[in-house]
């Protein structure tokens, strides 16, 4: 089986760490398939963009391409699908004459998937697309949202990270008997149960003291705002560790700004953003994860902590419900409200945690696990 996979949130060098949900999965399914994936850059003649790059490249253990496409910033975003489309017609012609593709499979559904659906019209090619937390930003737009039910209509198949946005798809006029969930993966062999002590060493953290540890960017969709908030009632041993960069104009001297108006700003630790590899240390070091965001698809930080044998508190979002077990694996609480989230911080802290044992409990799946299934996905599409 051919398959073509496409993905504008690709790793890349100057963000190696962008996307890596994307190639994990893409990395599994090379094992079962004769696997290219597609990464296109946006392009603007005004601004300094990537150049044009459609010649094969090697990222780790996939054969990628980032052919260019047209795109306005800030303006005329109801035709960026469009635009992916027309850019990459005449690269996947080309491709097409010396690879053939059995399938074309798009990882959100905008502009990837609109896009996809556009190109497999042209081309005849049957088509999937996986929906991630994207989704719910299209349903503002009318014509966006117009867009997307005629590409979901049009799937072969439809992979939902989550049992929400599957329900969201057939609202759209998907054929529910097309959907099917999977929720993303983790690296088990990354993310791992380790020593407390040393991962607070290794990572220079306080010794003593209990540790609430959220790995997410600092926009403020992600909810640090609440969470700082509820901070200030926990016991002051209790400090709040954010791993992550600015973004979505949210920074850190604007958490910082939060934390000194409810008197936390000493029990607030920013290292940053963190290179990959060193993520699950943060994780086994703290005593819970905390992830309050508004909106999420399949939020890998639950599924990554888990991992690591990390109770979580989440917001009720997204996935969170599929693959957060309650009570054995932490609590969820309703997005946006501070007192719900300051009772179940302080249930998680007090509770006495077997690190192992969340882990276990969690159900938590590598990623070759769920290649399998996406794979038998596609086998039923070209052999109905």
């Amino acid at each position: 089986m051919k398959v073509l996979s496409f993905s504008y949130c690709f790793p890349n060098m100057n963000n190696p760490s962008w996307g890596i949900f994307v190639y994990q999965r893409l990395a599994a399914m090379a094992q079962h398939a004769e696997l290219k994936a597609c990464a296109p850059v946006p392009w603007f003649p005004l601004l300094a963009q990537a150049p044009d790059q459609e010649k094969e490249q090697r990222w780790n253990a996939l054969a990628v391409f980032r052919p260019r496409f047209f795109y306005i910033p800030k303006f005329l975003k109801n035709y960026d699908a469009r635009f992916y489309a027309a850019g990459l017609h005449p690269w996947l012609d080309s491709l097409r004459q010396s690879w053939q593709p059995d399938i074309l499979d798009a990882h959100f559904i905008w502009p990837d998937g609109v896009g996809v659906a556009l190109l497999a019209q042209k081309f005849k090619i049957p088509y999937v697309i996986t929906l991630r937390g994207k989704l719910y930003e299209c349903l503002k737009s009318v014509n966006q949202a117009r867009q997307c039910s005629r590409a979901l209509q049009g799937a072969q198949a439809i992979i939902s990270v989550s049992s929400r946005m599957a329900a969201e798809a057939v609202g759209l006029g998907a054929d529910a008997q097309r959907v099917v969930v999977i929720p993303n993966g983790v690296d088990l062999e990354h993310f791992q149960v380790r020593d407390q002590q040393e991962c607070r060493q290794k990572l220079n953290l306080p010794l003593t003291g209990r540790l609430l540890v959220t790995v997410a960017h600092l926009g403020h969709r992600k909810g640090h705002h609440e969470v700082i908030e509820a901070l200030a009632s926990l016991p002051d041993d209790v400090r709040l560790v954010i791993v992550g960069g600015g973004a979505q104009g949210g920074s850190e001297e604007q958490l910082l700004d939060v934390a000194r108006t409810h008197g936390v700003a000493e029990r607030l630790i920013l290292p940053g953003r963190q290179p990959y590899e060193l993520i699950p240390y943060f994780y086994a070091a703290a005593d819970a994860s905390v992830l309050a965001s508004y909106r999420e698809g399949c939020p890998n930080a639950v599924l990554e902590s888990l991992a690591c044998g990390t109770p979580v508190v989440a917001t009720d979002v997204g996935a969170v419900p599929d693959i957060l077990p309650q009570p054995q694996c932490g609590r969820m609480v309703a997005p946006q409200e501070v007192a719900p989230l300051q009772h179940a911080l302080r249930e998680v802290l007090e509770t006495k945690w077997n690190a192992s044992m969340v882990r276990s409990a969690s159900g938590v799946r590598s990623w070759e696990q769920v290649a399998e299934e996406v794979m038998r996905v596609f086998q039923k599409v070209l052999s109905p």
